[in-house]
């Protein structure tokens, strides 16, 4: 990428980035059309029927490392096709994802691929801004939020296929045997999707259970032997942060293993000290299969917001070992700074609508009349940049009123 094309980046408008970008590799990497994800928008070069949908570009983020782009066949637009797949590893626009269909292979990869890193690294920083992003702290509370529900769901949803994979590649069960399983599977992930609520805190041996409830139907009906070992601490209180993440590690793990290693046993353990939760994956696959920097690049971005650390070996003969910490207590947000703004009554009444009183019930508890609480709601909702009561009391409970 020369100073030129850097120059014609940046002074471009919003939707002539992308074509610039693919205009600037073009000469490097032959390639048809262009695709983008960033922040969650989706762009594309192209104006054919053959357009990749989000739903595709976002399973390709999944596979993607970052600041290592790769060249291989992929199902986009409905059709395998060569693409070339980089992914952003600075911090301006972060897993953004750039899709060069129907790309030739460089052949002076070692000039090539930085090329196209380093345009692709600019180009996202530079969609990254002219994508709409949350101006108030509680709007990106909220966005936050909502970000992490959808890669819940996700982890979900992948670990549901893989079980459904696994029974229908199983060579122990017959058609009816396999189609039973998968109905069993697919009856089960319904019901847990229809009865899901809010999360909150629970003991280890219960977040555990409800792990290994998801771990089970990967390795059913294969040779894959998981043993998991619950935490001995089993009935300390986990904040609902903390058992996401430790359950979302633990899974993500295990699927990669799954996938990748061709382990023969897999072994989940976690457990629980005075002041850490300690979780262990270890399996006895070929470890040099390990998708190691994919991996450690999403445990990091799972576990930095609470303050948790990871290892991550893989020792030739002996298999894969994960082993990561999270911090039992959380650590303080950021991004409740307009929390601070209240008024120390309106911070009492903030703390009434964090526990789900009604304004009688906070009326009578802080002995003032409902006319007062009305009001003193009003100015809260003002001054966190909300418009219901039940965001500013999910605000609440995050800063932990």
């Amino acid at each position: 990428m020369t100073g030129d094309w850097a120059l014609v980046l940046a002074t471009a408008a919003a939707d002539e980035v992308l074509p610039s970008l693919s205009v600037a590799l073009r000469d490097k990497i032959p390639h048809r059309w262009a695709a983008a994800l960033v922040a969650g928008q989706t762009s594309v070069t192209s104006d054919d029927d053959d357009r990749p949908s989000a739903a595709e570009l976002a399973a390709l983020a999944d596979t993607a490392v970052p600041g290592r782009p790769w060249h291989r066949p992929v199902t986009i637009g409905g059709t395998t096709r060569p693409a070339l797949v980089a992914a952003t590893a600075g911090p301006w626009a972060p897993g953004s994802l750039l899709v060069l269909a129907d790309a030739t292979d460089p052949v002076d990869t070692e000039h090539a691929y930085p090329a196209v890193q380093c345009g692709w690294e600019l180009a996202a920083a530079l969609l990254s801004r002219s994508s709409p992003s949350p101006t108030t702290a509680a709007e990106r509370f909220f966005a936050g939020e909502h970000a992490k529900q959808l890669l819940i769901a996700r982890n979900t949803h992948a670990v549901t296929l893989q079980a459904l994979l696994a029974t229908l590649r199983s060579r122990r069960l017959d058609d009816a045997q396999a189609r039973q399983a998968a109905t069993d599977i697919a009856s089960t992930a319904l019901t847990a999707l229809r009865t899901a609520s809010a999360s909150q805190e629970c003991t280890a041996e219960r977040a555990f259970t409800l792990l290994t409830e998801q771990l089970r139907p990967l390795v059913l009906h294969t040779d894959v032997h998981l043993e998991t070992v619950p935490p001995v601490t089993a009935d300390r209180l986990l904040p609902a942060p903390v058992g996401e993440a430790a359950t979302a590690v633990a899974r993500g793990c295990v699927l990669a293993m799954l996938e990748h290693t061709r382990p023969r046993r897999i072994r989940v353990a976690w457990q629980v000290t005075d002041d850490q939760l300690v979780v262990e994956v270890r399996d006895d696959g070929d470890c040099a299969s390990f998708p190691r920097h994919q991996g450690e690049y999403r445990m990091r971005e799972r576990l930095a917001p609470l303050g948790g650390d990871f290892t991550l070996e893989t020792v030739s003969g002996w298999g894969t070992t994960l082993t990561a910490r999270l911090p039992l207590a959380l650590p303080p947000s950021t991004d409740l700074e307009p929390l601070r703004e209240l008024s120390p009554r309106e911070r009492e009444v903030m703390a009434e609508l964090a526990r789900g009183r009604t304004n009688p019930q906070i009326a009578e508890h802080l002995h003032v009349t409902e006319h007062t609480v009305k009001f003193h709601v009003r100015q809260i909702l003002s001054k966190l940049g909300v418009r219901t009561r039940g965001e500013a009391a999910a605000l609440g409970r995050a800063a932990r009123f």
